[in-house]
This record gives C-alpha cells, structure tokens and sequence, in this order.
C-alpha cells in the first residue's frame, strides 16, 4: 500500500492518509503492544492519558494544538497479529485501521490507514490541507513507536546535521537581504529631498510618528500575551507550544521599541545604519515565518531553533539606529 497524500472522502468533510513503518521486531509482539491502548503515550507526543471503559472501549485525553481534547472510542474489528480497527464514539469524528505484515528477519510492516473531520469546518479543512499537521503528527507517532520497540534515540537526540542547520536560516537570510535592498532604494530617494527642505523632513516625521505610536501599543499587547498564554500552556503541562508561543514576548516587545524609535524626530539614522536595521528587522519576520511553519510541519525542535534568531535580529535593528546617527 502506498502513502497517498491527504484527500477528501465522500463524508464531504473528513480527509483520510496513509502511513507506514517497518519495525524491528516479530509481528506478535509489535500486535501486543499496538493492542495494549492504555500504553500509548509512550510513543504519542500529543496523548496524555487511554483509560479502558471494557467492551472493547477507551477514553481518550490529547491536546491538540494547545487546547485539551477528550473523546471515547471502540475497537470494531481485532484480527490476532493481522489488524486493529477502531472509530470514535464522541469529539471529533474520526476512524482508522492498522495493518501488520510479517517480513523477514523478524520485522513487522505497520500500515495505518486514518480518516478524520478536523475541527473548524471548511475553515479547518483548508488549514489541514495546506498545514497536514495531523498527519505529519501521525508519522512522527509511528516512528516513535518504532524507537520504542527497538530502543533507538529520539530524533531530538540525534545530530541534526549542518545543511539542516543553514536551510532552517533560508528564510530569514532571504528576507533580512530584501528588507536590506528595500531600504536602500527608499532611503536613497528621500534624504536629498529631506536635506534640502528642512520642512518636508519635520511633515514626513510627524505623518509616522502616530502610526509607528499604534504598532508600538499592539506590540507591547502582543508580547504581554504571549506571556500570558504561554504561562497558560505550561501549567496545562503543554510544553513544547509553551516554549513555542513564550519564545516571542522579547521579539514583539523589541518590535514595539523599533517602532517608537522609527517615529522618534531625534533617531535619524545614516543610510547605511538604515539599511542594516531594515535588513535586521527583515530577518527576524523571516525569522518567524519560518518558526510558524517549521512548527505546523511538526517539526517542534527546528521551530524553536530558528525562531530563537528573531529577538537577536530585532536587536541588530535597533543596535545600527541607535550608533549610526
């Protein structure tokens, strides 16, 4: 069976993928611990607790981006050392299939085969697509059980490697050098047009000074926020997207400095310190862009790595105004 990527099913809402794995063990212990439900958040990052109901029945409790998800499902169809069926009963709608097949040297194929509503409607549906966090989530699970059965490091404690490292900066490498380029050509424009006539350069300063005072305001909210709610995740013992959304009090609160600083009369940098603050600044958007997607991807480790840059950009910004006046 080949992975297919994420289609719509006849439900008109439910999307359904394909998974798989080979595991290094002998399909009736791989069939053992798939079964034993109650001991899967050993391997699944966003399940907190399976508790048996009988009858062939579980309580679930996850959380799902951030938020603590909690639904019942049972077993349909259980086929010793060949396949495990289940649907949900409540919560979100959703219902899959494992296929095991012995292969030689004592390894196990594992096949899942998920169909599920993701939450939000049409709206959700689209992000799904676009995002596929489900199911990137899902093949991570599978890997994980796969280090389970077989004993091997996590992938967080694995060497990443240097190219991974220098492609996770593509992005705020790209955009710090338009920021750069954009500023160059602006500024390059308007400062005879500011030397020449004092007046214009006093009308130009006020026309930004009280919108640079409104971003600098949100801003400040902003990075309030984000302490607030990443305060609120890690008390729910979420603490990857803890970190996550944590991570971006000091570049919001950078942020609003830099705007105050752009609208100040009295910080009128040369172009060159203009040119590097943009280019700065544009890095640490780049920045994270790249964090939020790298994240959506599941990809959590390289999220935090790259979005960790943003405040450190956002500093050179406001370092190149303040010493090249």
């Amino acid at each position: 069976m080949q992975t297919s990527p994420s289609e719509r099913t006849t439900s008109g809402a439910a999307l359904s993928f394909e998974e798989s794995t080979e595991v290094p063990a002998p399909v009736a212990e791989v069939y053992r611990r798939w079964t034993d439900f109650t001991r899967f958040p050993e391997f699944m990052e966003n399940v907190q607790e399976v508790r048996s109901l009988g009858g062939g029945r579980y309580h679930w409790v996850a959380r799902i981006l951030g938020s603590k998800q909690e639904w019942d499902a049972e077993v349909t169809d259980q086929q010793e050392n060949h396949r495990i069926s289940w649907r949900s009963l409540s919560g979100a709608p959703n219902n899959g299939t494992v296929m095991l097949q012995p292969m030689p040297n004592n390894r196990t194929r594992v096949q899942l085969r998920l169909e599920y509503t993701p939450p939000g409607g049409a709206v959700g549906q689209r992000i799904e697509k676009l995002t596929q966090v489900t199911r990137r989530e899902v093949k991570e699970d599978l890997e994980n059980f796969r280090r389970v059965i077989s004993g091997e490091k996590k992938e967080s404690e694995e060497m990443p490697g240097f190219g991974r490292v220098i492609s996770s900066l593509a992005i705020p490498l790209a955009t710090g050098a338009v920021g750069g380029a954009v500023a160059y050509l602006v500024e390059r424009n308007q400062q005879p047009m500011r030397s020449r006539i004092p007046m214009r350069r006093q009308v130009i300063s006020d026309a930004v000074a009280q919108p640079a005072g409104i971003a600098s305001g949100v801003l400040i909210t902003a990075a309030a926020g984000s302490i607030i709610a990443s305060a609120t995740l890690r008390a729910r013992r979420d603490r990857t997207n803890a970190l996550f959304v944590g991570q971006w009090a000091p570049t919001f609160l950078g942020g609003s400095i830099l705007a105050r600083m752009i609208g100040h009369r009295g910080v009128n940098p040369s172009l060159p310190a203009s040119v590097a603050s943009w280019a700065c600044a544009g890095a640490s958007a780049g920045s994270i862009v790249s964090s939020v997607i790298t994240h959506l991807r599941s990809n959590r480790h390289d999220g935090l790595f790259v979005g960790q840059w943003a405040p450190t950009f956002l500093a050179g910004a406001l370092v190149a105004r303040l010493f090249n006046r």
